[in-house]
């Protein structure tokens, strides 16, 4: 589904789309964690507290780290992994 991007305020933003708010069953001021998963170039949303953020326990910053490193040094990890 395309979503357009809009200025509120001096940020911006991208609405959920009304099935998804209803599937979730969302409210307006409730927190919701967004993760950006570097493999698919991707957003993940999830409701805070969600299962994502407690089977893991890893938090958002260190995987968005970890995308960027194994990114940074993707023929380096293959050449390591092929020994």
């Amino acid at each position: 589904m395309e979503q357009k991007v809009i200025q509120v305020g001096n940020s911006l933003a991208v609405t959920l789309p009304a099935s998804f708010v209803k599937e979730k069953k969302l409210k307006a001021g409730q927190k919701v964690i967004v993760r950006q998963d570097l493999e698919v170039d991707a957003l993940v949303v999830a409701e805070a507290g969600s299962s994502i953020k407690k089977t893991s326990g890893i938090t958002p910053e260190f995987l968005d780290w970890l995308g960027k490193f194994n990114n940074k040094y993707k023929s380096a990890l293959a050449e390591l992994a092929k020994k």
